[in-house]
């Protein structure tokens, strides 16, 4: 046999090699990629389902620290409350007792200064009395008593007024440092309230943390969906017929040209072989005096 035929008939081989092996080799990559589907479609299915627990988990945690804050706030006002009651009563109390002493000192020093006066008036009836004449030094002794008293009520009351003023600053002081400890505790009250509020608003729609899960959520939707176009382009490439775009006749065509190309070659390859080794000469006469083409011997 001639070493074309035999490179055809080996060609044809290849052909059918090419054309079993393309056939085979597009469903493997088919079922290949629509298992990789499924399991991308389930995986997503998974994952955005940890992505809503996590979400809901978070939110549920968030309302309630929300509450908690907003209990310590509660807590914390109602502190204030008994704050400012127990200042005012303090204040009170203090004022009342300034206020008392006050008229205290005011009811003594007229005491003191009517003992005084009394006791000069005496003196000095006392000096009249027994013929003591006024300029002399009885009666300057007396005068220096007399001025000596009033001069120490004087100081006396001078120094009690200044001690009274003193605590009556000292009770504004502690008025007025009181009022802002308990105003700032109030703001800080407030501003927990309205962290409380932030927390639970960010949660909400169109709140950050929203906001966030939305994009993780789209993130993983979008990776999804280009995963599982490229599957599905996969698919199309090696579906012979509904739902293929025809590649996989493109390439099993090629398959089959490239295979009966390989065992054209493969053949004729083989043939020529076995003419160069003697096996096949088309000259050659055979036994009975005829060439193997048929025509007679010389």
């Amino acid at each position: 046999m001639d070493p074309l035929t035999i490179g055809l008939i080996v060609a044809g081989i290849g052909a059918l090699g090419g054309l079993l092996s393309g056939i085979d080799d597009s469903n493997r990559k088919r079922k290949a990629a629509q298992a990789q589907k499924d399991y991308l479609a389930e995986d997503y299915r998974l994952q955005e389902e940890n992505l809503d627990k996590d979400f809901a988990e978070a939110q549920k945690q968030a309302n309630r620290n929300a509450d908690k804050a907003n209990l310590q706030a509660d807590l914390i006002d109602q502190a204030q409350d008994i704050a400012e009651t127990t200042l005012s009563n303090d204040i009170n109390t203090a004022i009342d007792n300034l206020y008392l002493s006050g008229a205290s000192d005011t009811y003594e020093w007229n005491q003191q200064a009517m003992a005084a006066g009394q006791s000069e008036g005496a003196s000095y009836a006392q000096l009249a009395s027994s013929g003591v004449r006024a300029g002399s030094s009885l009666s300057d002794a007396v005068e220096m008593q007399s001025a000596t008293n009033s001069a120490l009520l004087q100081f006396s009351q001078d120094a009690k007024r200044r001690s009274d003023n003193n605590n009556l600053g000292n009770v504004l002081n502690q008025l007025a440092g009181n009022e802002f400890n308990i105003m700032e505790n109030r703001i800080g009250a407030d501003q927990t309230r309205q962290d409380a509020l932030d927390l639970v608003n960010s949660y909400l729609e169109g709140g950050y943390n929203y906001n966030i899960y939305q994009n993780q959520k789209d993130r993983l939707k979008n990776t999804r969906n280009y995963n599982l176009n490229q599957l599905q382009t996969e698919i199309a490439d090696n579906t012979f017929w509904k739902g293929g775009n025809g590649n996989a006749w493109l390439k099993l065509g090629t398959g089959i040209l490239t295979g009966g190309a390989s065992g054209f070659s493969t053949g004729y390859d083989i043939a020529n072989t076995i003419n160069d080794a003697g096996g096949y000469n088309p000259n050659k006469k055979t036994k009975g005096g005829k060439a193997s083409t048929g025509t007679a011997a010389s």
